[in-house]
């Protein structure tokens, strides 16, 4: 792993799979801004079993990810992002004024709420987790999300040609979110990825695909 600085050297530790496409979130966060960082179902070495009433302590709904650094734990994947980026990065809280902040994390919470919805939980996940009758994927399901699909394509679009949240040299959380699940759609059978539909988009995925970071956590198996 990589190695922090200044009095933030402690590891972070990531509770949760190597799939997720929000624990990915983080490790590109942890990868491309050089934060070392644990990951797995232990915290302080310990196992957690996943929605365990020891793990329902932590978050109170048991969803991932969770992050643990010396004595804070935090849950929700955004919160966690804006974090490390405040904690790891040192010139993070003097980059954007309050008002840039603010899109940012307005773009984050509908990225890590309707944007991995649309995308992810009601399209890509049939892909990888068929609830067809004979376990095949249901066309008609998928069919049904595609509109759904190809409107978070054209909002993450929009945010290209007239935000300030992508398409910066500075990775930041709004990158970290989008890739994974770009990613896992780019990977979709073809003609399903709807990618090539919104051009601008496609050409955002390929570029973050040239980072060292991308190429690294986002081919994680497991």
């Amino acid at each position: 792993m990589m190695n922090t600085i200044g009095v933030n050297q402690a590891k972070v530790q990531i509770y949760g799979p190597g799939f997720s496409s929000f624990v990915r979130t983080l490790l590109l966060l942890c990868e491309e801004h050089q934060i070392d960082y644990s990951l797995g179902f232990e915290l302080d070495d310990q196992a957690i079993e996943f929605k365990s009433e020891q793990y329902l302590a932590l978050h109170p709904y048991g969803k991932l990810p969770i992050l643990k650094h010396n004595e804070l734990v935090l849950a929700e994947t955004a919160s966690i992002g804006r974090y490390l980026l405040s904690t790891f990065v040192p010139d993070y809280p003097q980059r954007y004024s309050i008002v840039q902040q603010a899109k940012i994390d307005s773009f984050c919470a509908i990225a890590s709420i309707y944007l991995d919805k649309a995308i992810i939980r009601d399209y890509v996940l049939e892909f990888a987790f068929p609830k067809g009758e004979s376990g095949e994927v249901r066309l008609d399901v998928v069919k049904a999300a595609q509109p759904q699909v190809l409107y978070a394509l054209k909002v993450i679009e929009n945010e290209l040609i007239n935000g300030e949240c992508l398409n910066s040299d500075f990775f930041g959380l709004a990158d970290a979110l989008l890739a994974p699940m770009l990613h896992y759609l780019s990977g979709l059978p073809e003609g399903f990825s709807l990618l090539d539909k919104v051009p601008e988009v496609e050409k955002y995925f390929q570029q973050l695909m040239i980072r060292a970071s991308c190429q690294k956590v986002l081919t994680i198996k497991s």
